[in-house]
């Protein structure tokens, strides 16, 4: 059924907000985000204005219309229809077969045709659906032809990370696509008049799925321009191309007015953006000079809807005093979206706080680095920085993968307490609640960003809250494109041409180790010939290229290894020596970077982080680490804190503040990360935080004592509703995995304390993991001698298991008492013997 709402607001309505009179003007020794500081501006806006147009809205709750129709996919050089449509339980449900195999997914979808519609006119795509199939991925198509999905968009949906992911949980979710005109058509022939100017005919939904998989669709909607701004002013991260800016926006005519204090070298650094390209919006800076006459100092009007605009103006001629400072923005249609990404006025920085670079090496394993004693010289440069910094022998991830490593580490909270693996394979976004570093670091003064090519650091879990700048650069991980590295740190020094402001506080998250390994030369052909790559690739081809069909993703490697007849050790060797190639690679683009930092004269005032998210091969499908070892372990056998997962490179320096050359044996963890820079900055810690401070140590001070490092990776069970994972814990030499999950539905009767997942329970892969009811449920390792974890010492110290089972229950409890607090619901009040607990483990302050 297909509904017509209308969503204009009378155009032309001003809304009006005027702060006392006589304000004091804003002042700050580091950076003032004008977008924060609504509260103090003078501010005149429209509403929003859509002129006639109205939302279209397609809801299946009731039989549908038979508007919607079956895409047609590209596989092997012909066009498919692996898609069936059938109304259901109030929603259109799409089932996808193995007909659309595109690789590892299975590709399907759906389209309607639209009556000539312009793209200027239209402003989003939301898509109201539920599953609880394996269906990963999802794109919008919005220049179709016949209802044909591109070879292009094929093969961006069957790439995974640059789809937008779909939450298979079987919950109603909601997802918004933004609609943007195509790119310009080149002329097809001679004579046809140059480029094309398109209207909208087609639109298209396509989604990708391991297996054969149906979801359901409750309603499809297209909202008109600007109707995802209807507040008449206010504050939203918004995105152009692949950058995303904490924005200020406002329907014109708008104006904005600030009394701020100018300070020396003052300078306002903005980008400026619109919803519209069919409607310039003239934006203007005024500035009011006490006793002086208003004048424009910035003018320039602009209709790119596909990407920012940056500009800046100089205002060092008022350093020193007090101005009115306006954004001003009009337009010949009343009600336009006007937007001013990351306005932030600036100056020659007072502050003593560091600048802050915190630099995450996706999947860089401690193990492979010569830095920590490898015994190839893939890191030589870190080994050089080492002298100038400090070096943690012993640091660990908290977590497998990017998702809930990312989230706990920018947080200082643990997996489980963040919500878990609640979207079927996709984390809960970090709760509203939960404080971000970002944000404990923009609300100080510092101008932040985040630089990554992985989309499970960013928008994804929620992350991008407190960044001025969030660069997603999924185009970084293609084999035609530059190393990832090369990508960000040339947007590191756009972005800080382009916002110069100090402090300053970034993320960087390369993937250049990540599988998949694109090494460039002269690193590539270190260690691997051309013709043992191409080898590679025709052994991977044949392995896996209908897809998988697991259990694990370790019996998928065993299993495919066997039926091929290629050899084990030959494989994983290989994927080896092209990971150590990358790494190189990244120490080299790393060196670079500090070089450049020396030469403009930021290194002495920069505080230097590097780690990672987890170690090497949790972060890719070929597992190499365990895969080498002859024999090889049994599935089961491992956990989350073996060295191959989880130990990571954490390098601290700082020349100003940090005596170099110095290593430290204590087991420490990216968790800790958070709490160290609001230490070494001079800010207070959170309320509430699992982590500790390492400034102490950093600083040569006594009475800091180490902690058992805790790992945490869980999911929710979509059927059940409950929680299966792994708690674990460092403490010492043991190492003490316990399992968290129900007892085992194949054994009758069956020993709760009995029961094992493959490693790790709570991963993306877990809800495919059967159980081995025959292995204790916590296994306890002796890290001594055994630091990959794969002999468990169950039998020769029943005591310490029982010790360590009854002390990570104890723990879990703790957490899952502790995640009460970051609730959607609001705030819960903890029982006093659970506050007792959480402020002895040090997590309440």
């Amino acid at each position: 059924m297909v509904s017509m709402k209308r969503i204009a607001i009378v155009a032309g309505l001003l809304t009006s907000i005027r702060c006392a009179d006589a304000p004091v003007p804003l002042q700050s020794d580091t950076a003032i985000h004008l977008e924060d500081r609504l509260d103090s501006a003078e501010i005149e806006s429209a509403s929003l204005s859509t002129a006639a147009l109205q939302e279209v809205t397609w809801s299946f709750e009731e039989p549908p219309t038979g508007a919607w129709k079956p895409l047609r996919v590209p596989v092997g050089g012909e066009s498919r229809s692996p898609s069936r449509l059938v109304g259901t339980d109030g929603a259109l449900r799409l089932s996808i077969s193995e007909e659309g195999r595109h690789g590892l997914l299975t590709l399907g979808g759906l389209y309607v045709d639209l009556e000539d519609w312009d793209f200027d006119d239209w402003e989003a795509i939301v898509l109201q659906a539920r599953t609880s199939d394996p269906v990963s991925s999802m794109i919008v198509a919005l220049d179709l032809e016949e209802g044909l999905l591109s070879e292009p968009s094929a093969s961006q949906l069957a790439g995974i990370l640059e789809a937008t992911p779909v939450f298979s949980n079987g919950e109603l979710q909601t997802y918004v696509f933004r609609v943007r005109r195509p790119e310009p058509m080149p002329e097809r022939e001679a004579g046809s008049g140059g480029e094309e100017e398109r209207s909208w005919r087609q639109l298209g939904i396509a989604f990708g799925a391991l297996r054969e998989s149906s979801i359901d669709i409750v309603s499809i909607s297209i909202v008109p321009s600007g109707g995802t701004f209807r507040e008449a002013f206010g504050v939203k991260s918004e995105a152009r191309e692949h950058s995303v800016r904490k924005t200020l926006f406002a329907h014109t005519p708008a104006r904005l007015s600030y009394r701020v204090s100018i300070p020396p070298a003052g300078r306002l650094d903005f980008d400026l953006g619109v919803v519209r390209s069919d409607v310039p919006v003239s934006f203007k800076i005024l500035v009011e000079p006490e006793g002086q006459d208003e004048r424009v100092v910035f003018e320039e009007d602009y209709t790119g809807a596909l990407r920012w605009r940056k500009a800046s103006v100089d205002l060092s001629e008022h350093a020193g005093s007090s101005v009115t400072l306006s954004l001003q923005a009009d337009a010949a249609r009343e009600g336009t979206v006007a937007l001013w990404g990351a306005p932030t006025l600036s100056g020659t920085p007072r502050s003593a706080k560091p600048n802050v670079i915190f630099y995450v090496i996706d999947g860089g394993g401690a193990d492979f680095m010569s830095v920590y004693g490898y015994n190839r010289r893939t890191t030589p440069f870190m080994e050089r920085l080492a002298e100038e910094g400090v070096v943690f022998e012993r640091a660990y991830s908290n977590s497998t993968w990017t998702q809930p490593s990312t989230a706990s580490f920018m947080t200082s909270l643990h997996h489980s307490v963040l919500g878990g693996l609640s979207r079927g394979a996709y984390s809960s976004p970090v709760p509203e609640s939960a404080t971000t570093m970002a944000e404990h670091l923009q609300a100080a003064g510092y101008l932040t960003a985040s630089f990554t090519t992985n989309p499970n650091a960013g928008r994804l879990i929620g992350v991008e809250r407190g960044m001025d700048v969030l660069v997603e650069h999924l185009s970084g991980l293609g084999e035609e494109t530059a190393p990832s590295s090369t990508v960000l740190h040339e947007e590191f020094w756009r972005f800080r041409e382009q916002y110069p402001a100090q402090p300053y506080a970034v993320h960087f998250q390369t993937t250049d180790v990540h599988w998949p390994y694109h090494p460039e030369p002269p690193f590539a052909g270190l260690y691997v010939s051309h013709e043992e790559r191409e080898e590679l690739a025709a052994w991977e081809g044949a392995m896996f290229g209908q897809g998988f069909s697991i259990t694990s993703i370790v019996a998928a490697y065993r299993d495919a290894l066997e039926r091929e007849g290629i050899d084990r050790l030959r494989f994983y060797q290989r994927h080896r020596d092209l990971y150590d190639e990358t790494m190189a690679q990244q120490d080299y683009r790393l060196q670079q970077l500090v070089e450049r930092l020396k030469a403009a004269g930021e290194w002495e005032r920069t505080l230097l982080i590097i780690g990672a998210d987890h170690g090497h091969p949790a972060g890719s499908f070929s597992r190499f680490g365990q895969g080498m070892l002859d024999p090889e372990p049994p599935d089961w056998e491992g956990a989350l804190l073996g060295s191959f997962n989880t130990r990571i490179p954490l390098i601290i320096v700082w020349p100003e503040g940090i005596a170099g050359g110095r290593r430290f044996s204590q087991p420490v963890s990216m968790i800790d990360v958070l709490p160290t820079v609001l230490d070494l900055a001079g800010l207070p810690p959170p309320e509430i935080l699992q982590g500790q401070s390492l400034a102490p140590l950093l600083r040569g001070e006594e009475g800091w004592e180490a902690r058992p490092v805790v790992f945490d990776e869980f999911r929710v069970d979509a059927e059940s509703g409950e929680w299966i994972g792994n708690i674990e814990m460092i403490d010492g030499r043991w190492g003490a995995s316990l399992e968290i999950g129900p007892a085992p539905k194949d054994a009758e009767n069956a020993d709760p304390k009995l029961g094992r997942h493959a490693i790790p329970a709570g991963g993306r892969w877990g809800a495919t993991h059967p159980y081995f009811p025959e292995i204790p449920r916590l296994l306890l390792y002796d890290l001594s001698v055994d630091p990959y974890a794969v002999h468990h010492v169950n039998d020769r110290y029943p005591d310490l298991v029982e010790a360590y089972r009854e002390r990570l229950l104890s723990l879990w409890e703790a957490h899952r008492a502790l995640a009460q607090k970051f609730q959607a619901a609001g705030d819960v009040a903890l029982t006093p013997e659970q506050l007792r607990q959480l402020r002895a483990l040090g997590y309440i302050q």
